[in-house]
């Protein structure tokens, strides 16, 4: 039986697990979450937060837990070093990007869909009429839940703000020497960090700001190598599309 990824396609976490099973080379089929009753992973057994995958009768929740269980299923090609010390830097790597790195690109993000509701049409509002009407309401009913759910208030977003200005130079210096955060090749730490560099990619302080531009031309050059999505990154004039560009290669 085929893997089922099931996943919302403009999130970032799912982004990564797609990666990790499209660098594994192993034949998925995709099921779209809708976002807003996330019945068909709940229908599992799940929480209800994506990317979950199903393999046969196994349910696994959540894109750390799904590039594990991929690596013990699949172990060639690897996503983490063979060696002791490289595989545990690795894995540190991404903790912080599950822990802080995509939750923090992810409130960042929102708040400026939020201020700039034309970067959602595509994703959680419509973008063609009739439906297109109704998106004024439908903002006033998703906004204040957005807010909840993700902590989208003044204090949280200054603390990502904060952290993310500390990690992203430290990012940005591991891979201008070798190219890749850990060693000379692909890993999970890659894939982790350019999964959610993307959000920020409609943030203009950030991806505006030339003391970054190293680290996004890294983050884009390494989904372009590897046939990912990217979404179009809002360097000046009005906001882009906040539907995320479709990248030959993408499963999307």
């Amino acid at each position: 039986m085929a893997l089922v990824l099931y996943d919302i396609f403009w999130s970032h976490f799912c982004e990564k697990a797609r990666w990790c099973l499209d660098f594994k080379r192993l034949p998925h089929r995709v099921q779209r979450v809708n976002p807003f009753t996330r019945r068909e992973v709940t229908d599992l057994g799940a929480r209800g937060d994506v990317p979950v995958l199903r393999d046969g009768g196994k349910v696994i929740e959540g894109s750390a837990a799904i590039a594990a269980y991929l690596e013990e299923s699949c172990p060639d090609p690897p996503l983490l070093p063979r060696d002791a010390a490289g595989r545990a830097e690795v894995l540190g790597l991404e903790k912080k990007c599950d822990e802080e790195l995509g939750l923090d690109t992810r409130r960042v993000g929102y708040q400026v869909a939020l201020e700039n509701p034309a970067l959602m049409e595509g994703t959680l509002l419509w973008s063609r009429a009739p439906k297109r009407w109704l998106n004024g309401p439908m903002r006033r009913v998703l906004e204040p839940r957005l807010r909840r759910k993700f902590t989208i208030f003044p204090q949280e977003i200054q603390r990502s703000r904060d952290r993310l200005r500390a990690f992203l130079p430290v990012l940005q210096e591991r891979v201008a020497a070798a190219g890749f955060l850990v060693g000379g090749t692909l890993t999970l730490a890659d894939i982790a960090t350019s999964s959610f560099l993307d959000p920020l990619e409609i943030v203009p302080e950030f991806v505006r700001d030339p003391a970054y531009a190293p680290l996004f031309a890294w983050k884009r050059s390494l989904a372009r190598a590897h046939g990912r999505r990217q979404r179009t990154p809002w360097l000046s004039g009005p906001p882009p599309p906040g539907y995320p560009r479709r990248e030959n290669g993408w499963r999307g």
